[in-house]
């Protein structure tokens, strides 16, 4: 299993939802509601790529105890639950969300200009 890619972060999430942490410059896997993302945990584990994995926690529920518990067990890549919302009611909200995800994931917080 190789360790080189420690440091970076992947984020498995809904196509409706990527653009937004791709503009952060973040690895992005898309998958669709409801996809059994268990292949690609197994993948991803295996190859060592990742330090850190944002994963929809709606693709979590899918995964079976045992994959998730081997993961803890390793400690690498670690997996971080995400819940992003599915529907936006405005402009500003869609903004505020990205500004959150864009300062958790760089330390900085970001200001968007229009």
């Amino acid at each position: 299993m190789e360790r080189s890619g420690l440091s970076k972060i992947l984020i498995i999430t809904y196509p409706d939802i990527s653009l937004g942490f791709r503009l952060s410059g973040i690895e992005i896997k898309e998958v669709e509601e409801g996809e059994d993302i268990t292949s690609i945990l197994r993948t991803i584990v295996t190859k060592g790529e990742y330090g850190l994995l944002a994963v929809e926690e709606g693709l979590l529920s899918k995964v079976p105890d045992e994959i998730l518990r081997r993961v803890r067990k390793i400690g690498i890549p670690v997996i971080v639950p995400i819940n992003t919302p599915r529907s936006w009611h405005g402009e500003a909200e869609v903004e505020s969300y990205i500004a959150r995800v864009i300062r958790r994931a760089i330390g900085y917080q970001v200001k968007i200009k229009r």
